[in-house]
């Protein structure tokens, strides 16, 4: 058997070299018949498109002058194409590149015309229609600058969640979110003005507080890969994309108890700014139970009164909305951190400051003046951080709100929660950065002692509310950093001297413990008699002081840098983060 087909395998050479030649010729000829078809193809394309071309230039001429025929039966051939789908792939290239050539025909008496090529569903075909329709667009705002709001807005809407007319997702979004931000890099820069009309577009688009969590994120991570391209709107973009968050924020409102329950129940997501959005998409939807529902029922409560909602419903649609609420907030503060760490990750030293200003910027703009924020002030927390320069301005900025007269009594006890809860919280302070703060309020409760105590008979809360607002400071700090006030000498310890001073403010005839929050001032009780830096109960003695404390009381209780308990965005926060760790043999936790 083996000679034999030894033999076949030899004699079958020849052949094979023959039959290949055949072959080969055979494919020329094929190719030059494909060449010449190609060809004739082309010639057919170029007559189409010069024809297609001279219908558009005659019809607006003869518009101009009068006669309405020829534009009308344009305006309903181009409507048809595309509404009616009658163009295939290569007459949707054609109209587009004719189009190209006459866009300074194309003036405001033919907005309408334009308004459906702009409906051209050009992001879900071949890139060859993208890089024509991309083109055709920067050539008719380089002729008419005054359709640059229709055709930003155009593409703006592109970054809402596209839904098929079956009700489905499309699985290509990146695709289609690509080719927006490739629109986007071409057209933009054309307008002077693209950018301004650009903002005030995103601004418009950006998804209802009652909109999915699929809405919401989806939109927002187009709007932050937009800005890797575009740097120069980052303030802007940044400012909306706060007061959004900071809305958002608002709304969870209730018992502590109840809103850690929504916590403890909300879903941890698997998105990041530069996942895939298909993924981003599925994640959500596959974690979003009942999702369609809830929403609908959220967007109940926005639209309706009370009476409209049976008493029985009303319940179930307050836990659903407060728990997709923080859902919302966790995965936006998400993809917001992911962002601000890629910057910070990609830029040079100027850029990371010129964003910490803007930071702080918003954070004196927005975050201080939101009543009760919750979670978007984290944002700020952590980018603070990422260098040890950062400290110092922020902790300048939070006391110089809190300490000088001028400032309205509201933004003082706001600046001093924050003042009181970022040092207590944030794990990335060093000794000397909570001494120096601390330091400043001593002195300037001191000073206040100087000049008021001597007219004090009993303590008034509402005449001298900052003085109670900043010692209560001072005892939350005192609470959380006590360690940070011991030193060791020759391994001896003792107090820092300068806390010292701190007795004298609590002893004094403001009597302090008897007006500040009750579970602030237990805590303060228990942990200075613990570490025997004072006794306060002496202080105290049988003296009870009740007056109409209950407001003053109500409006501090309120720490804004209290446990982050969001599951998503999380892992930015634990690592930096102090949580109670109480004093030597306590065992109460958070």
């Amino acid at each position: 058997m083996m000679p034999t087909s030894k033999s076949c395998k030899l004699s079958s050479i020849p052949l094979k070299k023959k039959s290949s030649m055949s072959e080969r010729n055979s494919k020329k000829r094929k190719v030059i018949m494909d060449e010449n078809a190609d060809k004739n193809d082309v010639e057919i394309a170029k007559q189409e498109l010069s024809t297609m071309t001279s219908f558009i230039f005659n019809a607006i001429t003869l518009k101009q002058e009068g006669n309405m025929t020829k534009y009308n039966e344009l305006f309903r051939l181009i409507g048809d194409g595309v509404y009616k789908n009658t163009f295939g792939l290569k007459k949707t290239h054609l109209w587009v590149l004719a189009f190209s050539r006459a866009t300074q025909m194309l003036d405001c008496s033919c907005r309408a015309l334009v308004n459906i090529l702009l409906k051209i569903d050009w992001v879900c075909h071949d890139n060859n229609l993208v890089v024509i329709y991309v083109m055709f667009l920067a050539n008719l705002i380089t002729s008419h600058s005054d359709y640059i709001d229709d055709i930003l807005n155009m593409l703006v809407k592109h970054f809402v969640l596209r839904v098929d007319k079956d009700g489905t997702i499309p699985d290509d979004l990146e695709f289609i979110h690509g080719r927006v931000h490739y629109a986007l890099k071409n057209v933009l820069p054309v307008v002077p003005s693209g950018e301004e009309e650009l903002i005030k577009i995103i601004f418009r688009n950006f998804p209802y507080k009652k909109d999915s969590l699929v809405v919401h994120v989806t939109y927002l991570k187009n709007i932050l890969q937009m800005l890797e391209y575009l740097p120069a709107l980052q303030t802007q973009v940044l400012e909306l994309i706060f007061e959004r968050l900071t809305d958002l924020d608002t709304e969870v409102q209730g018992k502590m108890e109840e809103i850690e329950s929504f916590e403890d129940s909300s879903s941890q997501y698997d998105i990041s700014l530069h996942s895939e959005t298909s993924s981003t998409v599925s994640s959500l939807r596959s974690k979003g139970r009942s999702y369609v529902s809830i929403s609908s029922r959220s967007s109940i409560t926005e639209d309706h009164s009370d009476d409209d909602i049976s008493s029985s419903s009303s319940p179930c649609i307050v836990v659903l909305d407060v728990r997709h609420l923080i859902e919302k907030l966790d995965c936006m503060l998400k993809l917001l951190l992911d962002y601000l760490k890629w910057f910070f990750d990609n830029s040079t030293n100027e850029q990371q400051e010129e964003l910490f200003d803007t930071l702080m910027t918003i954070f004196e703009k927005i975050v201080l003046l939101t009543f009760k924020s919750r979670y978007t002030q984290f944002l700020i927390f952590w980018y603070v951080s990422l260098k040890k320069s950062y400290v110092q301005p922020f902790l300048a900025q939070l006391l110089h709100k809190l300490l000088a007269d001028k400032e309205p009594p509201i933004i003082r006890e706001v600046a001093s929660q924050y003042v009181a809860s970022y040092i207590g919280r944030a794990a990335y302070l060093s000794t000397d950065d909570i001494r120096l703060c601390v330091r400043a309020l001593l002195k300037w409760a001191e000073k206040y002692l100087d000049c008021y105590e001597r007219l004090v008979l009993l303590p008034k809360p509402k005449q001298h509310k900052i003085f109670y607002t900043i010692v209560q400071c001072l005892m939350y700090i005192f609470c959380f950093r006590w360690k940070d006030f011991r030193d060791v000498t020759d391994g001896m310890p003792h107090w820092w001297p300068d806390i010292m001073r701190l007795q004298r403010i609590i002893k004094s005839k403001f009597a302090p413990l008897q007006v500040c929050s009750g579970e602030i001032v237990k805590m303060f009780i228990r942990i200075t008699e613990a570490l025997q830096f004072m006794n306060c109960k002496e202080v105290l003695g049988d003296r009870i002081y009740r007056d109409s404390k209950k407001e003053f009381l109500d409006m501090n209780e309120y720490f804004p840098f209290d446990p982050f308990r969001l599951k998503t965005s999380r892992s930015y926060i634990s690592s930096i983060y102090q949580d109670w760790k109480g004093i030597p043999g306590d065992y109460d936790v958070e």
